[in-house]
């Protein structure tokens, strides 16, 4: 059960999204186009109330990815927070993610794999109206999927 305000964060893209949930059901959400450490503090600085926070660990940018997982973990350890993620498919409705080039990251059952397509594909990332916190997994460990070199 989500605490009675918690935050859904999704920064593995740009615009990082931010979302307040009070009882499980979104009551504030906004966006930020700016860079991800930015928008990070904004949000710290903004909610000093959160006991919870659900975010996306990856795929996605390989840089903002990295630098959420260390400020969350930050603020896990230096003010209890408590913090659940999920794979950023659970953000666009499992369609394909950017990754470079023409390569897109595709979810094929729980597997994540890199896919060539020849058409641009253009997902949207949106907050969830219903935090389903089961969704969700204390297994906080960045995904990053990296191609072979």
């Amino acid at each position: 059960m989500p605490h009675k305000n918690s935050l859904v964060l999704f920064s593995c893209s740009t615009p990082l999204l931010c979302g307040v949930y009070q009882e499980g059901r979104l009551v504030e959400g906004w966006s930020y186009e700016g860079k991800t450490l930015d928008g990070l503090v904004q949000i710290a600085q903004k909610y000093k109330e959160i006991k919870q926070i659900f975010y996306a660990r990856g795929p996605g940018s390989f840089t903002a990815i990295k630098l959420t997982h260390i400020f969350l973990q930050t603020l896990q350890i230096t003010q209890g927070i408590e913090l659940y993620s999920v794979d950023s498919f659970y953000f666009n409705h499992n369609t394909p993610i950017k990754a470079f080039g023409n390569q897109y990251f595709v979810k094929k059952q729980e597997e994540i794999v890199l896919q060539k397509f020849d058409t641009p594909i253009k997902g949207k990332f949106e907050l969830p109206e219903i935090l389903r916190v089961e969704d969700f997994s204390s297994l906080n460990e960045p995904l990053y999927i990296l191609p072979p070199v």
